[in-house]
């Protein structure tokens, strides 16, 4: 049997397995992700509670790094997908994964204890339906 973590980072792992298609592909795919969990999430709990949400995600995640600006001045997906990608966009592409990858499992974790692990995994799964390479689930 599958723990919850184990569940919640399989799909984390199939929404950004991707062939290498060059520079920035990677980031793409990141954002992409982002993006739609945004648009699935901000309907139910507020786009300025996801911002709250992911700037949590990534204090726990990364306490060293300075404060994510989830202040007055980010308050909606677009913003947050522009800080996002602005950010990745600074490191080499490992970097770029490997904290992607941490804040997408910090932030699920998170999302898991607020609304239950049934919820969430539902919601990744119905956001992420259709995962890279054109395969639905």
């Amino acid at each position: 049997m599958e723990t919850s973590d184990a569940m919640r980072q399989k799909l984390i792992d199939e929404v950004l397995a991707a062939p290498p298609q060059g520079d920035g592909a990677a980031n793409e795919l990141a954002l992409r992700a982002w993006e739609r969990l945004a648009n699935h999430l901000s309907p139910l709990i507020g786009e300025a509670a996801l911002c709250a949400m992911v700037a949590r995600a990534r204090h726990v995640s990364f306490p060293d790094l300075p404060a994510h600006p989830a202040r007055g001045d980010l308050r909606s997906s677009a913003q947050l997908l522009e800080r996002l990608a602005s950010e990745l966009a600074t490191m080499d592409a490992q970097a770029a994964d490997t904290f992607n990858r941490a804040l997408l499992q910090s932030f699920t974790r998170l999302l898991s204890g607020l609304i239950g692990e049934a919820l969430t995994v539902r919601l990744m799964n119905t956001a992420w339906a259709q995962r890279s390479g054109g395969k639905s689930t």
